[in-house]
């Protein structure tokens, strides 16, 4: 994610904080729909851009607690949505939701990022035959077998 601010960064700043909901304003240039910015001081709240309220005000929703977020605080457009590493290096491994590393294990290296918002699978090369889910729980896969991408009750006490 070194290469996200290899431009000269779209810079705005906040307009007002309500609770999770941060408008900001971009005299330059507007953020497009749901791409990632980073608010405050040191950019430590991420906020995901989800309207455009003038031509140069944004309505995003931050995806980390904004305590000390204050009006005319800066705001940074990455210029691109929320990106996770996808790829066989990532096996194993522990991430936040940001696909940062939380397992002190290696640096990830060179792997690719995708953004979360994805097209959905067209209908035509969707599965419709059922499947059992192997859980590797011997009791559950033989006396009461779950079915593949259907609701899944979860066992256990309650309350």
């Amino acid at each position: 994610m070194s290469n996200l601010l290899a431009t000269a960064p779209n810079t705005g700043t906040v307009v007002s904080v309500r609770g999770s909901v941060v408008d900001a304003r971009f005299p330059q240039k507007l953020p497009a729909y749901l791409n990632r910015l980073n608010a405050g001081e040191e950019g430590r709240v991420v906020v995901e851009v989800i309207a455009h309220l003038s031509e140069a005000v944004i309505r995003g929703i931050a995806l980390t607690p904004t305590s000390g977020l204050a009006r005319g605080a800066p705001v940074v457009d990455l210029g691109c949505p929320l990106q996770v590493p996808v790829g066989p290096a990532l096996l194993g491994r522990m991430f936040n939701v940001f696909g940062d590393p939380v397992d002190q294990g290696d640096p990830l290296g060179e792997v690719a990022w995708r953004s979360i918002h994805q097209a959905a699978v067209p209908l035509v090369q969707q599965s419709t035959q059922s499947e059992i889910l192997a859980t590797g729980i011997k009791v559950i896969d033989v006396l009461a077998p779950l079915e593949r991408g259907g609701k899944n009750p979860q066992t256990g006490k309650r309350g």
